[in-house]
């Protein structure tokens, strides 16, 4: 992803997810389905690592606004 991805890119349960993951730093990569992980990851919102995935700092700012 080479740009800022908007809020408006984001379904409701997508954006949920993002906060969901930015408040808790980390979380199980069985806590999201895997369509929707994929997806956040594309946008580089959120990566994996370590069994789990955490945000990107593009992705905690987007959560935030």
């Amino acid at each position: 992803m080479d740009r800022f991805p908007s809020r408006s890119e984001l379904s409701g349960p997508e954006m949920a997810s993002l906060r969901e993951i930015v408040a808790a730093s980390f979380m199980s990569r069985g806590s999201l389905p895997a369509d929707r992980r994929a997806r956040l990851v594309a946008l580089g919102l959120i990566q994996t690592g370590m069994g789990g995935v955490m945000p990107t700092p593009m992705g905690r700012m987007l959560a935030r606004q």
